[in-house]
């Protein structure tokens, strides 16, 4: 048994440095790009199932990486979200740095 992990594509905010967390942000036109690349470099490989975050921007680059031939055997899991970041979401690190800089520490 062969187990393949895969990140999801960028999203605007993964471009902008921003925390994501459990945001349901969607992929950007480089994230598009990057999920169609992934399903290029997995056409020939058997896939038996998929697994992904619920999360638009994973369960999109799935879809896109499957193809429209395989992504039936696509299973959205809750245990695939990213861990929430509570109040930080969308801010930037330095944001976060300037907010809470001794929390960090």
């Amino acid at each position: 048994m062969k187990i393949l992990l895969a990140r999801h594509g960028e999203t605007p905010w993964n471009a902008e440095g921003r925390y994501q967390g459990q945001e349901d942000i969607p992929l950007s036109a480089v994230g598009i790009a990057q999920a169609t690349a992934l399903g290029e470099r997995l056409r020939a490989l058997r896939i038996d199932r998929a697994l992904a975050s619920p999360l638009s921007r994973a369960r999109r680059t799935a879809e896109l990486a499957l193809g429209e031939g395989r992504a039936s055997q696509l299973l959205l899991d809750d245990g695939f979200k990213e861990i929430g970041h509570g109040e930080w979401e969308g801010l930037l690190a330095s944001e976060i740095r300037e907010r809470d800089g001794e929390r960090l520490q």
